[in-house]
């Protein structure tokens, strides 16, 4: 069951990103506009992207000692003027590559429709099932509903607001959110105007400031309780020597500056790593893109037609019944889609906690409060 959850989780998380980094406004030009003009629009603004195409990919390679690739990739659909809306999506994720004596090699799928939802699974789809999808969405929506209630009316879309939102959300101070996104970047060129599927985008190329970058992604997390201490500056000086070259390129839209693509390019050295100099390897490439298409445009998101019972699929894994799939993070993680990756602990819950759940969401009728209530049931 991991691999299904690790599926559903990397699919969540992906569908953050759109809304964390999505772009909007417009500029005057092209290779004549300031590039820090450019990468300030596409990183500080408030215009959320609600569909498109996703595409995003990982290679990493450490020469003759081994390689990886995963990539997930494809559309999603939201509701707009509705972020507490569980968006439709069909994602298919892939990863391969060999190592130490082992390899792997993986291809699955999750779709989720109006009305249902599907995982596919070494060539064969399965289905959560009509009623059982409807609650679990039900749960999902309130219990979203409920956060964008807390958080008032200007709930966030952008960086930074989102990262308040995570850090408050797990008891921490916001304002360790308070620093510029586009500090990361340095060594800025505008590489002018490209067409990338169809539209017209200004490419801006230039180097990651590493050390800044750690460093504001570390006050992060020190800054949720009981994380406290937990990284010394020297780890993070060592970490900022093994890397000797991050360089990134950022796309955004000509006409509403809204994110296209970013790719990333990092080269470590492992010999500048404390202990790791037996290490055989000169180099280890880090590369990842992300990559949006048809922004806000519909997308039509249909399940396959050959499912089989998701108990199918479960069972194979020794779980016997349906009340495994709350483990992939729990129904708040899912609603709030910004938190996707947390918590998919090992297992599923027991039969008795889900059969209290759906009684007690049978119970709630209507009651958004009384539905997100139901998550202690889990």
């Amino acid at each position: 069951m991991t691999r299904t959850r690790s599926l559903f989780a990397a699919a969540v998380m992906a569908l953050t990103v759109p809304a964390a980094i999505a772009g909007c406004g417009g500029d005057d030009d092209d290779g004549d506009q300031d590039p820090q003009e450019v990468i300030d629009a596409i990183f500080n603004n408030d215009e959320q992207v609600t569909s498109g195409v996703l595409d995003f990919s990982v290679d990493v390679s450490a020469g003759d000692q081994g390689n990886f690739n995963a990539s997930l990739e494809g559309p999603f659909q939201g509701v707009e003027n509705d972020p507490a809306a569980l968006p439709q999506l069909d994602l298919t994720a892939s990863a391969s590559g060999e190592g130490a004596g082992q390899s792997v090699d993986f291809e699955g799928a999750l779709t989720v429709t109006e009305d249902n939802a599907f995982v596919e699974y070494q060539g064969e789809a399965y289905e959560v099932g009509g009623e059982t999808f409807g609650q679990l969405k039900e749960a999902v929506e309130a219990s979203a509903a409920q956060a964008e209630e807390a958080e008032g009316e200007d709930a966030a879309a952008s960086f930074r607001e989102g990262c308040e939102q995570a850090i408050e959300a797990q008891g921490g101070d916001p304002a360790a959110c308070d620093f510029e996104l586009s500090g990361w970047f340095t060594n800025l060129t505008n590489d002018g105007t490209e067409d990338l599927d169809g539209t017209s985008v200004v490419h801006v190329s230039g180097d990651v400031d590493v050390a800044q970058m750690l460093e504001d992604l570390i006050g992060i997390a020190q800054s949720v309780p009981g994380a406290e201490g937990q990284v010394d500056q020297g780890q993070v000086d060592q970490a900022t020597e093994a890397i000797s070259s991050a360089t990134f390129d950022v796309y955004g839209g000509e006409e509403d500056d809204i994110l296209r693509q970013l790719d990333v390019n990092v080269a470590i050295d492992p010999s500048a790593i404390e202990g790791a100099s037996v290490v055989p390897v000169e180099s280890v490439d880090l590369g990842f893109s992300i990559g949006i298409s048809a922004v806000n445009e519909e997308q039509t998101i249909e399940g396959p037609s050959d499912a089989q019972p998701i108990e199918d699929l479960l069972g194979q894994f020794g779980i016997g019944g349906i009340g495994g799939l709350e483990g992939l993070g729990g129904a708040g993680d899912l609603g709030g889609l910004g938190d996707g990756g947390g918590g998919g602990g090992g297992g599923g819950a027991a039969g008795g906690a889900s059969d209290a759940y759906f009684e007690c969401i049978e119970s709630a009728g209507g009651d958004q409060d009384a539905i997100a209530a139901c998550a202690a049931e889990l």
